[in-house]
């Protein structure tokens, strides 16, 4: 079995994103392995892990959107802007205006500035904001520009809202449960969140971790190869082609087996005759070359 790619877990609920990776690792008995983008443990869905060589792939698959649904409260703010939180302010007689709620977003489109929670990631003097508010300091998160392609609203309820929002990575859905209450005049926070979509992949194709386990445990399949998670152009080299992109030599013409349409300065994955994945490579057409290997992967 493969041990070099990108295992697909749909995240169960209370635990973390690292503890996932863990349960990866420990399965696949394996010494590398991270997450392409982190869960809070409440929330549950799609987590990307890559293993072995599939943690070099990240960077050139941020460009995919994400996708998630989210169970936003109105009825209380609370302290983290999730169901996590301790109560901060409480709300009655809560009326939930859909064309409210439609009129918020769409004035909310596109690229936005969007404050983060005070529990958050970002680092203030190498230490993240969650850390200092769990030690009582005052924190004061940055604004960051984030992209939101679409929301739509799924269900109401008295007190609460349920919606798909796509957004681009690093958009904080806690943030936009927050804004969006206190527009309408309430509280705003996550009581459920689910990520359906991330890298170009969906739910639907992950596997609980103890699905998960049972594949490695009698040999099926589990990891996604390196070759078939990298979504881009793809292009088999010649014998010669694998020998020059393992010495580091640029990208000739000649070794490329397979016409590719590729822009100048785009990334294409170029495969041997096995399709095991040689390099990612930045094209450059320039005479005879195509390009550069801008990461390079073992096949074997």
């Amino acid at each position: 079995m493969d041990r070099e790619g990108v295992v697909l877990i749909d995240k169960p609920a209370n635990i973390t994103s690292r503890r996932a990776v863990d349960i990866v690792m420990e399965k696949l008995r394996v010494k590398r392995a991270g997450h392409f983008g982190s869960l809070d443990p409440f929330a549950t869905g799609l987590l990307c892990i890559g293993v072995g060589q599939g943690t070099k792939l990240l960077p050139f698959m941020h460009a995919h959107e994400k996708e998630y649904h989210a169970l936003i409260g109105l009825e209380m703010s609370t302290e983290t802007d999730d169901i996590t939180g301790a109560p901060l302010q409480r709300f009655d007689d809560v009326h939930v205006d859909s064309e409210e709620v439609r009129r918020w977003f769409s004035l909310n489109r596109g690229w936005i500035n969007q404050m983060p929670p005070e529990y958050c990631a970002q680092k203030y003097r190498g230490r993240p904001l969650y850390k200092l508010k769990r030690a009582n300091k005052e924190v004061f998160p940055r604004p960051k520009q984030v992209y939101i392609e679409s929301a739509e609203i799924l269900a109401t309820g008295d007190t609460w809202i349920k919606v798909r929002i796509v957004c681009s990575r690093g958009t904080y859905i806690r943030s936009i449960a927050r804004d969006l209450g206190k527009s309408l005049g309430y509280g705003g926070y996550l009581r459920e969140l689910r990520r359906m979509r991330s890298e170009g992949f969906h739910v639907d194709d992950a596997s609980t971790l103890e699905d998960f386990a049972h594949r490695v445990q009698t040999d099926q399949p589990a990891v996604v190869p390196l070759a078939e998670a990298l979504l881009l152009p793809k292009a088999r080299v010649s014998r010669t082609g694998e020998e020059g992109i393992r010495e580091g030599h640029p990208i000739q013409l000649s070794w490329l087996i397979d016409d590719i349409d590729a822009p100048q300065g785009t990334y294409v994955s170029l495969v041997n005759n096995d399709l095991r994945l040689l390099c990612i490579a930045r094209v450059e057409r320039l005479g005879g070359i195509f390009g550069y290997i801008e990461r390079g992967f073992r096949p074997y």
